[in-house]
């Protein structure tokens, strides 16, 4: 009994380490798509990255209508129409009409700003040994960082499982990323013009409160 015991136990502990694999690589592509600027380059494995998700998931049934409507673009046209947005959503280029930029000082701190909460970010990223170097082109506190810091930790969550690192993920989405994501999605829904990115933050913020409830539960 006890052999059988523990071949189940080692059989749900591989089908969660898979699991939070996959929520890790989900967290990689999530912070890719936002971190890097549309261009001729990088639209191509966009779409196709796209193409690839499920239409049932959140925000995907959105971009992909999106890029079927633009099918026929020519490469130049779709590159200028997603980067006009992205900018406009992810860097805070035109405050008197866009959204407050994604980043966590930007709408945790009374200065805008927020020196001193991107120093407290930083030092959770060297605990980890994943200090910023200087050449890094965002900021210590940007969504697309703060995503590859989650997907570094749930990839660790995956091979080590424990309730305290569990603990660590969640309290860190709640302090850095939650308490402020949804009302930076409601500006983009309110003052960007493009279906895409939309739809990609409606599937990010779907990603962030499964992962949240996932590791609570733990």
């Amino acid at each position: 009994m006890s052999k059988t015991m523990n071949t189940e136990q080692f059989k749900e502990s591989r089908a969660r380490a898979v699991s939070w694999g996959e929520a890790s690589d989900m967290l990689v592509m999530l912070a890719q798509i936002v971190n890097v600027v549309p261009d001729k380059t990088w639209v191509p494995s966009l779409v196709k990255t796209v193409s690839a998700l499920d239409s049932e998931a959140p925000g995907c049934a959105r971009m992909k209508a999106y890029l079927t409507k633009h099918a026929k673009d020519s490469i130049e046209e779709l590159v200028q129409d997603l980067a006009v947005d992205w900018t406009l959503a992810f860097r805070g280029m035109n405050p008197a009409h866009g959204p407050r930029p994604p980043y966590a000082g930007a709408w945790l701190a009374d200065d805008g700003t927020g020196v001193e909460l991107m120093l407290a970010i930083n030092s959770l990223y060297v605990e980890e040994g994943l200090g910023v170097s200087g050449n890094h082109l965002n900021r210590l506190d940007y969504i697309g960082v703060e995503l590859e810091f989650m997907a570094h930790l749930v990839k660790r969550f995956a091979e080590e499982g424990t309730d305290e690192l569990a603990k660590r993920i969640v309290d860190f989405e709640d302090r850095f990323i939650l308490s402020w994501f949804f009302r930076f999605q409601k500006q983009v829904e309110e003052r960007c013009a493009i279906e895409f990115w939309k739809g990609y933050l409606e599937l990010l913020a779907a990603a962030l409160e499964d992962i949240r409830e996932g590791l609570s539960a733990k």
